[in-house]
């Protein structure tokens, strides 16, 4: 594809043009840390259960981590923080490697895939049609429980 003027741009070319989109991000890390990353990850991640497994069984190592650091509600959350954050940074780049799958397809086709519900868009249609129901119920509760002018 030529070298594009940024005057002559159209809407299609870019939606098809790899000079316009810099796609290179994944493509410029070496295949070697594509590999080792996810599998230190993994590891990570198994040592975090065995280390935890491991302080459930070993009185020993329950006895040296409290000691460490004075009690053991510091030790819940420190382990917990970590999952979450090694979970989270999972989530993120497999979502991260789906948008770049998505943006591939996009610009190998030039078109786009019918737009999906989402789940928050989902959520907060199904929310506002429960709180116009409670709010039809309620108005109508009142309006038969209202005292009248005769009593």
């Amino acid at each position: 594809m030529p070298a594009l003027e940024g005057s002559n741009l159209d809407a299609s070319a870019k939606f098809t043009s790899r000079e316009y989109y810099d796609l290179s991000m994944l493509e410029s890390v070496p295949r070697f840390a594509k590999i080792a990353i996810p599998l230190l990850t993994i590891l990570n991640l198994l040592l975090l259960v065995w280390i935890y497994e491991e302080y459930l069984h070993n009185r020993f190592l329950r006895i040296y981590v409290n000691d460490s650091l004075q009690t053991g509600g510091s030790t819940a959350i420190i382990l917990l923080s970590i999952g979450f954050l090694a979970i989270a940074s999972m989530v993120l780049f497999t979502k991260l490697v789906g948008y770049r799958r998505e943006l591939d397809r996009i610009l190998a086709t030039g078109t786009f895939r019918p737009v999906e519900e989402g789940f928050v868009n989902r959520s907060t249609r199904r929310l506002k049609r429960i709180l116009s129901r409670l709010s039809r119920k309620l108005r109508g509760s009142r309006g038969l429980n209202r005292p009248s002018a005769t009593h």
